[in-house]
């Protein structure tokens, strides 16, 4: 039986093409992964990001739901943007709605990313990310905002608005983006975005 030991269920917006594939990859030895998608629309406009993201959300339920049949241990909401993009606080406004509609906890990417960072202490980083500016730039905000003390020292947003395009970078490009921004003093480098190959560098880096 697939997912003897435990399975997650995972909640990808559609024209993800990167997420799942790395999650099959780093599962654990008999844990499964078990995936839903909720529709994002592909836009090219960053104004129009938001918009597009709340969108998305508003199907969060309906896959939830879906994914919990397999009865997973968790539920994932796999969309770095769409957490963060109304603030802190929404990313778990959005688990809470997983677990009353099914029973089963559910996190948000941002709130996984935050409990990383604390975790490992970290309080001043380097983000990479191939967002818009405007979207990196409210990433940094949240980020800020969200962990006490932290600091981003440095940045690099490549300015894709539509996701498809961020699936078709390569895992060189995340580490070649890492190396550039990288600084003395910084303790940590944080990659962004769901769909952003990196698996491949992390030990690289």
């Amino acid at each position: 039986m697939y997912g003897w030991r435990g399975r997650i269920g995972l909640i990808v917006p559609s024209s993800n093409t990167t997420c799942e594939m790395e999650f099959h990859q780093m599962a654990p030895e008999g844990v499964s992964v078990q995936t839903a998608r909720v529709f994002n629309p592909e836009i090219t406009k960053e104004e129009e990001k938001e918009k597009a993201m709340m969108q998305m959300s508003s199907e969060l339920l309906r896959a939830a739901k879906e994914v919990a049949s397999v009865q997973p241990g968790v539920i994932i909401y796999a969309c770095t943007t769409a957490s963060f993009i109304k603030g802190p606080g929404y990313d778990k406004e959005l688990g809470e709605k997983i677990k009353a509609e099914t029973g089963i906890p559910g996190y948000s990417t941002i709130t996984s990313v935050t409990e990383a960072l604390n975790a490992f202490g970290l309080r001043r980083i380097v983000l990479a990310t191939p967002y818009a500016q405007s979207i990196g730039g409210k990433e940094t905000e949240f980020l800020q905002k969200e962990i006490p003390g932290m600091k981003i020292v440095a940045q690099k947003h490549l300015g894709y608005v539509a996701n498809l395009p961020k699936g078709r970078l390569t895992p060189q490009v995340a580490y070649q983006t890492a190396c550039e921004i990288n600084r003395p003093e910084a303790d940590g480098i944080f990659i962004s975005c769901t769909n952003f190959r990196t698996i491949e560098i992390i030990e690289q880096l």
